[in-house]
């Protein structure tokens, strides 16, 4: 059961958030391995023109997807003005742009303001 004791609950918070940073690394390991043994067999597929192969564990297939990239932005920002196409880009707002004109007393129409809780750990 956990406690209701503020600093018993900062200890276990402390705890939990160690194991969990240890795992994190770990996985970041493991994943950086994984990304490196893709980068080799998409490459060695690529130059033995294959689109599958199978080992012991299993069959890998690849696949070629044709992704859009901006190479002249401002060819493109002109695009999507002149032709009213924002669908093209993300809608998300980008925090410390919107945060320096905060700072700056420039008010942004449609913006709101939530708040969001953090928490720093320092150890004892």
């Amino acid at each position: 059961m956990i406690s209701s004791h503020l600093p018993d609950l900062v200890d276990s918070y402390i705890a939990t958030r160690a194991q969990r940073l240890v795992k994190d690394k770990e996985a970041a390991q493991i994943k950086q391995a994984e990304d490196d043994l893709w980068q080799i067999i998409v490459s060695k597929m690529r130059t033995e023109g294959m689109s599958a192969c199978g080992g012991t564990n299993g069959l890998v297939k690849m696949t070629k997807n044709v992704e859009p990239v901006a190479l002249d932005w401002p060819a493109t920002w002109k695009f999507i003005k002149e032709n009213d196409a924002w669908e093209l880009m993300h809608k998300r707002l980008t925090s410390t742009a919107v945060k320096e004109r905060w700072e700056a007393g420039e008010e942004i129409p449609g913006v709101g303001r939530t708040d969001v809780y953090k928490l720093s750990v320092s150890k004892l």
